[in-house]
């Protein structure tokens, strides 16, 4: 699929990750793909047209040169139980971070496990990410909410 719309991890403090949906994680050669089903960019990202932030349709989050991917699940006991990647199921993001290390990011995520309702903690240590989408569908959820 050709996307008509990308940015990178440059622009991480123009997007926003909260609340979007991780549709499916799938690792190729050294890339990590998150299919999200929507993410947000602020109206100060150079692509964004609108004078306010907006939801994009689908999209895909591509970690590019991974180094390391590690999920571990909290479960309701207290314990952390190591998982495969990939077989996290479906979630929501709360917090996407991003630290330099060098030439390459270190990348945090939490997540609230969408089938089981429990946490998850992915480390995704990557040379970059890519953000790709392909249309700008409705106003961001927190557009507005500083007035209200």
């Amino acid at each position: 699929m050709n996307w008509k719309y990308n940015t990178s991890n440059d622009y991480i403090e123009y997007l926003s990750f909260h609340d979007c949906l991780v549709e499916s994680i799938k690792l190729e050669d050294e890339t990590v793909l998150f299919g999200l089903e929507y993410v947000y960019i602020s109206e100060e990202h150079p692509l964004n047209p609108y004078n306010v932030a907006k939801s994009t349709g689908r999209s895909r989050l591509l970690f590019n040169g991974v180094s390391l991917n590690k999920a571990i699940n909290h479960l309701d006991d207290g314990s952390n139980q190591q998982v495969f990647i990939t077989d996290l199921g479906e979630l929501e993001i709360l917090r996407l971070d991003q630290i330099r290390m060098g030439d390459y990011f270190s990348f945090d995520i939490l997540c609230a496990n969408r089938n089981t309702g429990t946490f998850c903690s992915i480390k995704i240590e990557a040379k970059n990410f890519t953000l790709e989408w392909n249309e700008y569908l409705n106003d961001a959820w927190f557009v507005g909410w500083k007035n209200n």
